[in-house]
């Protein structure tokens, strides 16, 4: 019984994210930048131990960056998602400089390929919604 109460935790977390339109959006954002993320791109890409290391310190300063947008409570929901887009667009700068040609080419398709694959599922979360 006491290994079900994480896997409900867990579970409760993740669909209440999934509530909160913006939340989630942020959240898809920030799991961009999850260790797993960096593990498959090493793995994908033959990354190199110093790429790798300054991968994880890049994406430590783009996540800190997202998290400050989001708790400005100055900010209006339209400016905050211009400046986490801004973000990914410095952070594809960034990468360039640390890949090489070919693995940024390589990851410039992963990237691509995972926005499909998102937009295919919010596709598919609308078509859900509208039949109940």
């Amino acid at each position: 019984m006491n290994f079900l109460k994480p896997i409900l935790i867990g579970s409760f977390a993740f669909f209440a994210l999934g509530l909160n339109a913006q939340t989630s959006g942020t959240n898809a954002v920030i799991a961009q930048y999850s260790q797993s993320s960096i593990n498959n791109l090493a793995s994908e890409l033959s990354l190199s131990v110093d790429q790798v290391t300054q991968i994880e310190n890049l994406n430590e300063m783009v996540i800190a960056k997202i998290e400050a947008i989001e708790n400005n409570s100055q900010m209006d929901d339209a400016k905050k998602r211009e400046f986490i887009r801004g973000n990914r667009e410095d952070h594809k700068r960034v990468m360039a400089t640390i890949l090489t040609p070919e693995q940024f080419t390589a990851y410039e398709e992963m990237m691509k390929a995972k926005a499909s694959d998102r937009t295919e599922q919010r596709k598919q979360m609308q078509d859900i919604k509208k039949t109940n």
